[in-house]
C-alpha cells in the first residue's frame, strides 16, 4: 500500500530537480574564440562541419541535445558540443581532445 502512494510522489519530486527549467547562460566569446565556428574549431573532432547549423552564439549557447539532433547532429559529437558549453560557462579555456586509438590486440 505504502509504494502505491509512493511512487507518484517521487516521479513529481523528481521532476522538480530536471534542469529543464534553468535558462542556459550565454557567456562573452574570450580568447582566441569570437565566433561559433572559432568554438567548433578549437574543441576539434570534426566539430566545425556543424558551425551553418548554429545561426549566432547564443543560438550555439541555448541549444540542447533535443535541438542538436533535429539538426543532424551525431550522439557523439551533441555530447562532446555540450560538455565544452559547459566547461566554456564554467570558466575554462578550451583545446581540442583527439580520439584515443583502439587498443592493438596481442
Amino acid at each position: 500500500m505504502f509504494s502505491i502512494v509512493r511512487t507518484p510522489f517521487i516521479r513529481n519530486v523528481r521532476s522538480l530537480h530536471t534542469a529543464t527549467g534553468r535558462a542556459a547562460t550565454v557567456p562573452q566569446p574570450r580568447g582566441n574564440v569570437s565566433d561559433v565556428e572559432g568554438f567548433l574549431k578549437a574543441i576539434g573532432r570534426g566539430c566545425e562541419e556543424n558551425a551553418g547549423k548554429f545561426e549566432s552564439w547564443e543560438k550555439l549557447f541555448t541549444a540542447d541535445s533535443r535541438t542538436m539532433k533535429n539538426d543532424g547532429i551525431s550522439v557523439k559529437q551533441r555530447k562532446y558540443i555540450l560538455g565544452w558549453l559547459e566547461q566554456y560557462r564554467q570558466g575554462k579555456d578550451i583545446y581540442a581532445i583527439s580520439v584515443p586509438s583502439p587498443k592493438k590486440k596481442k
